[in-house]
């Protein structure tokens, strides 16, 4: 599960696997990113099969995608992204799932870091 801030650019990373767990480019990587509103009804913020591209810099198996989240949703709702890509090799499909929490958007000034030096107690 990510976190995400409304109306904040999020990027969804994926690396595909073979049968052997070595990185591996596929064939068709597509991304669809949604979000199930009150009524239940899936609503699409990325339309199914829109082209998921090689990551910068280029790695293989390694795909990203960045889209901004809406400002008109609410900190109840999750967003899902789904990426799909053919194995080569064998022609299997690839699914990996990605969960998307949600938070308020950032006020002027409510966020801090701050850092701290370490020591023995």
């Amino acid at each position: 599960m990510s976190k995400g801030v409304i109306g904040q650019p999020f990027t969804f990373t994926v690396l595909f696997l073979d049968g052997s767990n070595n990185p591996t480019n596929v064939t068709s990587p597509t991304i669809e990113v949604f979000y199930f509103n009150d009524s239940g009804q899936r609503i699409h913020i990325v339309a199914a099969g829109t082209v998921l591209p090689s990551s910068f810099p280029a790695e293989t198996g390694r795909y990203s995608y960045t889209f901004t989240i809406p400002s008109t949703l609410e900190v109840h709702y999750e967003i899902y992204g789904v990426m799909r890509g053919i194995e080569p090799a064998t022609s299997d499909n690839l699914v990996i799932e990605q969960q998307i929490d949600l938070f308020p958007e950032a006020e002027p000034g409510g966020m801090r870091a701050s850092f701290v030096k370490g020591g023995v107690c």
